[in-house]
């Protein structure tokens, strides 16, 4: 039986501009830390605005994502 392997995506905007992004987030990064570690890696600049779980495989088969670059 073959474990899926998932990445989480978080989704996150810039109050003053209405400028939105979504990144790739670390494994270390957990739900209770999602926001600071946003704040801390944008300098409290964007907020998280959700999270998206996404199956490795679902990345090789479309440009959604076009942050996360695949480890080699």
């Amino acid at each position: 039986m073959k474990e899926e392997q998932f990445i989480i995506f978080c989704h996150c905007v810039r109050p003053t501009t209405g400028t939105e992004m979504t990144i790739p987030l670390p494994p270390e990064v957990t739900p209770e830390t999602v926001v600071d570690y946003i704040g801390n890696e944008f300098d409290w600049m964007f907020i998280p605005m959700g999270v998206q779980v996404v199956p490795v495989d679902d990345l090789r088969h479309g440009p959604e994502y076009p942050n996360y670059d695949e480890p080699s």
